[in-house]
């Protein structure tokens, strides 16, 4: 790669006002699922009706259902359910769908767990990305379930807030967020949940070590799927997505958003980015490694699509070499194939590149 492309590209990740949005894609090389696999192997072996439930489901877009579109599927329907007299007219009880939620959940912990082991990967990204400290934390959103940020956080001992205070039962509190330190290195949001949080019988959000161990009778928070629930009482997902979007749209000259492992299926993460892009007096780029799906050419398509919405400063490298493609203007198209050529949308890849060890 010609040494200004690795300047440019390098400027993006590691500039003092880059923010990065990580997805399913950057826990592969730990050995966690993507959403595909996860969901097959939550439905193995479920009772057979809640897999009509599911397989009833239409497409999300130009992907197939997922189990958090089956989640949210059964909290409307609860909601539903909850809200008239009778149930006789449906085949399907509240009771049942609890008992579906619980057992959904506790698959995906378990599918997902990791036992607060760090990785080697996110540890040197999170060396790389520290940078000076009087530049203040930096902020990383993630979609992801597990707790490899974390862990490895703790394993480097970089100071970092999460939105909670407390240790083993520690409570959701998003002031932490605001609170200054020249120790902090990184702030956490986990757009999605995660598998250590739990709410308690007062409907309090709360995080410990390991969900099993630490509520075994509490239900899992992962997905947006309580979303109205919590909203309403305690705004968990809504100050989430709150702060995702008012980060998107601080006044930096160089506001860069790095997307990594996401795949653009999320209408709620992409109607966030979008707006920020449009809003007024908005700097922010947009740069995203993104892996080949089966269908290329409706990935492709949907990408273009997006990018349309996003006034030119929506940048995609999707796949690796030949066969990859580039959308957007940030680079030329040989700097942009070069790029390609480097599979940055492999976490594990892009790590090595930040760290100076490839191509």
């Amino acid at each position: 790669m010609a040494g200004d492309v690795r300047e440019q590209i390098t400027e993006w990740l590691t500039g003092s006002d880059t923010c990065f949005l990580l997805g399913a894609g950057c826990s592969m090389c730990a050995g966690k699922p993507l959403i595909g696999k996860l969901t097959e192997n939550v439905l193995n072996g479920v009772d057979e009706k809640l897999l009509q439930q599911f397989t009833g489901l239409k497409p999300s877009g130009d992907r197939p259902a997922t189990i958090e579109d089956l989640i949210n599927f059964l909290v409307r329907y609860r909601d539903i359910l909850g809200t008239i007299t009778t149930g006789d007219g449906h085949s399907i009880t509240i009771d049942e769908i609890d008992s579906w939620l619980t057992a959904i959940k506790k698959k995906i912990v378990s599918e997902v767990a990791d036992d607060w082991e760090s990785s080697a990967h996110h540890a040197r990204f999170l060396q790389r990305l520290r940078g000076p400290r009087n530049r203040g934390p930096r902020d990383i959103f993630s979609l992801n379930y597990d707790t490899l940020l974390e862990a490895s956080l703790d394993e480097l001992r970089f100071a970092y807030v999460d939105g909670f205070r407390g240790t083993n039962r520690a409570w959701f509190d998003a002031e932490t967020f605001d609170e200054g330190s020249a120790e902090i290195s990184y702030r956490i949001f986990k757009l999605h949940g995660s598998i250590n949080w739990t709410r308690d019988a007062s409907g309090h959000v709360r995080r410990g070590r390991n969900a099993n161990e630490d509520a075994a009778d509490e239900p899992v928070v992962v997905y947006p799927s309580e979303q109205k629930y919590l909203q309403t009482q305690y705004g968990v997902y809504e100050t989430l997505i709150g702060r995702f979007r008012n980060r998107l749209r601080i006044a930096g000259v160089n506001n860069c958003l790095i997307v990594l492992g996401y795949s653009f299926n999320d209408e709620h993460i992409n109607e966030a980015i979008c707006d920020a892009v449009n809003a007024n007096n908005s700097n922010l780029t947009v740069i995203s490694f993104i892996g080949p799906e089966a269908d290329r050419t409706k990935q492709d398509e949907r990408l273009r699509a997006f990018s349309d919405r996003c006034d030119s400063r929506f940048n995609a490298f999707i796949g690796s070499g030949d066969t990859g493609r580039f959308i957007g203007h940030a680079l030329d198209e040989d700097a942009a194939q070069a790029v390609l050529n480097a599979e940055l949308w492999k976490f594990e890849k892009l790590v090595d590149f930040i760290a100076g060890e490839a191509p």
